[in-house]
């Protein structure tokens, strides 16, 4: 039986490409225990190139395989010229990939994306980035016994195989680290974090949130400065992190914010850790802007007791001082003061060993792993 591939284009094409992730997840029973929909309107956002700023800077082409007049995959292909720019490559990246478990539905969603990324001009493919390193990315390949925290991925174990079947090879290994009360000895983090504090004359302060737009342009400043040398970065345009700020602030705790000065009143660093605003979202079925949904999410929020960590950093010239544990003593100790009793710290290259032990030194134990597939391609 042959696979037809559509392109998606108009906007209920593009609502249909979304919504079909409920035929994967909905229809098995331990996928859907922990599966959390994603907002279909930020979806939508994130892949209409006329509102999402990313778009200014890269083109995607949205893919669905059929059978029988039925969809059963999906697949978006993008060409980042930043990035390609940045890292002087041609790589090109697929995400939002959804399939049903058919090596011949698989291989014709990637050969659809391979032949567009081929018209790019792109020699490797590489994901599922959805759509970029400053978004979602990664396919869940350990931990599928707990549900994927805010921004997190989750996926079912066989994609695994459809991507090996295609010929696609581990890129790159990313890590979740949980941390909670019994695990983390705040004491201790509490009395090295004073210690750094008076021995290199820093401060730490909470981001204001009623100054949002002008603390937004600090952290834009920080996060482009203290990422520059990871693996696959590309830096935030001005635009997109004000976007994503505008977007985060209505989650924002000021509490769980963090600014590290010098002893010059400049900024050196930063610390973002949000809610795990997904033990909500699992109840609004994708939907939390409608009234019903409203309602459903802020109820299911007062259940919310884990965090997640998504930035910590600090500026080039003040690495390998230790200064991440004053981040990590002022967020446990809000946390637990808030009634949150855990924490995921995500995400971080497996390859990254300083990293690694940091999280382990801390009381973190690493339990989700995420693969990155890439292979090279030509016509």
């Amino acid at each position: 039986m042959s696979v037809e591939i559509r392109e998606a284009k108009t906007k209920k094409d593009i609502r249909d490409y979304i919504k079909f992730a409920w035929k994967i997840y909905r229809r098995d029973p331990e996928l859907n225990k922990y599966w959390v929909p994603h907002p279909i309107a930020d979806y939508e956002k994130t892949l209409d190139t006329t509102r999402y700023p990313f778009w200014e800077h890269a083109e995607r082409a949205c893919f669905t395989a059929w059978k029988q007049d039925e969809m059963v995959g999906t697949i978006t292909a993008t060409v980042n010229h930043r990035h390609n720019e940045i890292h002087h490559d041609k790589v090109g990246f697929w995400g939002f990939f959804e399939c049903v478990n058919d090596t011949e539905v698989s291989t014709a969603l990637f050969d659809a994306a391979k032949a567009w990324l081929l018209a790019k001009g792109m020699t490797a493919m590489r994901g599922p980035i959805s759509p970029s390193m400053n978004d979602q990315l990664g396919m869940l390949f350990k931990g599928y016994d707990s549900p994927p925290v805010f921004l997190m991925t989750y996926n079912p174990p066989y994609y695994h195989d459809l991507c090996k079947h295609y010929g696609f090879e581990v890129v790159q290994e990313l890590v979740a680290f949980i941390v909670d009360q019994t695990t983390i000895d705040y004491p201790r983090l509490k009395r090295l974090a004073d210690a750094l504090v008076q021995r290199y004359k820093v401060k730490l302060r909470k981001v204001r949130l009623k100054q949002w737009r002008d603390e937004a342009k600090i952290l834009f400043k920080l996060y482009n400065a203290a990422w520059e040398k990871n693996w696959g970065f590309v830096p935030f345009t001005e635009k997109s992190f004000l976007n994503l700020c505008a977007d985060l602030r209505q989650i924002a705790d000021e509490d769980l914010l963090f600014i590290l000065e010098n002893e010059h009143g400049e900024p050196i660093g930063c610390s973002i850790s949000l809610p795990d605003v997904n033990v909500a979202l699992k109840h609004v079925n994708g939907n939390p802007f409608t009234p019903l949904g409203l309602i459903k999410f802020l109820w299911y929020s007062r259940h919310i007791k884990t965090i997640r960590t998504i930035i910590m950093g600090v500026v080039p010239e003040y690495r390998n001082r230790g200064l991440d544990s004053i981040f990590h003593a002022a967020t446990v100790e809000n946390a637990l003061r808030k009634g949150f009793n855990a924490a995921e710290l995500s995400w971080v290259l497996k390859s990254n060993t300083q990293m690694m032990k940091l999280g382990e030194a801390i009381g973190g134990k690493p339990y989700k792993e995420y693969l990155i597939y890439e292979k090279p391609i030509s016509s």
